[in-house]
């Protein structure tokens, strides 16, 4: 069941909104809540309406598509700090996407037309999201170039040097994320996603183990990621 949480920390502490005035946190901070999930708890179906927009407090969210047969495709991977929901931006009525919780997961709330009216009323604010859905068109695109130009071995190294750089703390680098994530993530199969994290970890690059990859070697998987 979903819970409303009271946590200690302000929004101060929230990377999105750090560094913003006092006057608009006291806005932001008069409008929000904040949310736990469970592991593999849905945050909203496809058909839900774009009534909120969120912000990761603690925990990790993906973002999946289903085709019109069946298929999923987990796109995107949504980390603390990062925002998700921002389609309410443009009125989209329905969400069209899955989005569920990986692990246990607080998430900020802050409801659609609110978000808009803060957007549109605080040019600070509006700066930061512009900023935020510019560098996410930045990575879409460099994914794209990836997968046009780069082998599979390549594309793997720089998916998860994405996943890392986007951590941080003492365990940075071990990435709570399957073979099938990964291989959503970077548009392939998952056999062959498998065989290549072997290759990666035979070479002493990384290990595999319960759910999770630990990098070893991050200036190699970096010349891994660029040789593609």
């Amino acid at each position: 069941m979903k819970q409303k949480v009271r946590l200690a920390l302000s929004l101060q502490d929230e990377p999105f909104f750090q560094g913003m005035s006092p006057e608009i946190m006291t806005r932001i901070g008069g409008v929000v809540y904040h949310r736990k999930y469970e592991a593999r708890q849905i945050v909203y179906f496809p058909d839900d309406p774009c009534d909120y927009v969120y912000w990761v407090r603690e925990g990790r969210v993906k973002v999946t598509r289903i085709s019109d047969d069946g298929r999923e495709l987990a796109f995107r991977h949504v980390l603390p700090g990062d925002m998700l929901g921002e389609e309410c931006l443009s009125k989209k009525n329905r969400r069209g996407n899955y989005a569920e919780a990986m692990q246990q997961t607080i998430l900020c709330l802050m409801r659609a037309e609110d978000f808009r009216q803060l957007v549109f009323e605080e040019i600070e604010l509006a700066r930061i999201v512009v900023k935020v859905l510019n560098q996410r068109i930045m990575d879409l695109e460099q994914v794209l170039v990836e997968t046009v130009f780069s082998t599979v071995r390549s594309r793997i190294a720089a998916c998860l040097l994405r996943l890392y750089r986007r951590q941080s703390g003492q365990f940075a680098s071990v990435l709570h994320v399957t073979h099938q994530e990964i291989a959503n993530l970077i548009g392939a199969t998952r056999e062959t996603t498998t065989a290549t994290l072997h290759e990666l970890r035979d070479e002493g690059l990384l290990e595999i183990a319960n759910r999770r990859v630990v990098l070893r070697d991050i200036n190699a998987l970096d010349r891994v990621s660029r040789n593609g």
